[in-house]
């Protein structure tokens, strides 16, 4: 199976967007056949597959994957992600000296108690996420054509 779904990528010209890959048990044994995970999800079907057979192959890899999340939903994501985040940077902050303010760790040279590796670590994901969000930022900006947020 693993040889027939190979062969069809390379004769379709599906490598840039298919990755075969040959693994273990999923733990769904069908009675004939394999079972394949598929990722994304076909828009109208499930990820995983079962008695998936040779003659399967071209049905299979004819149905388009599922499309990916919008920017918009990638970006409620990282702000529910940063606003995680931010929680536990301050609680850390807290822990090492009460009282301190999400400004204040903004500020962390001005407090000697935030000189903590666990707290560094937590303001260094905090700072990546920031990161992560400007390029999503600068991604919709590009798919706007510069047009507003509000517009788009």
């Amino acid at each position: 199976m693993y040889d027939a779904l190979k062969d069809a990528v390379l004769r379709t010209g599906a490598t840039a967007h298919t990755w075969i890959t040959k693994t273990h048990c999923l733990g769904i044994c069908p009675k004939r056949g394999v079972t394949v995970a598929r990722y994304p999800a076909p828009p109208d079907g499930s990820p995983i597959l079962t008695e998936v057979e040779a003659a399967d192959v071209p049905a299979l890899l004819a149905s388009p994957p599922a499309a990916g999340p919008t920017l918009a939903a990638v970006r409620r994501e990282l702000d529910a992600l940063e606003a995680l985040q931010k929680e536990k940077v301050l609680a850390l902050a807290r822990r090492l000296r009460p009282g301190l303010t999400f400004e204040d760790v903004q500020n962390p040279h001005d407090f000697p108690e935030l000189d903590d590796p666990d707290w560094h670590y937590g303001d260094g994901l905090l700072a990546g996420i920031a990161s992560v969000k400007s390029m999503v930022a600068a991604l919709s900006a590009r798919e706007d054509g510069g047009r507003g947020e509000e517009e788009a």
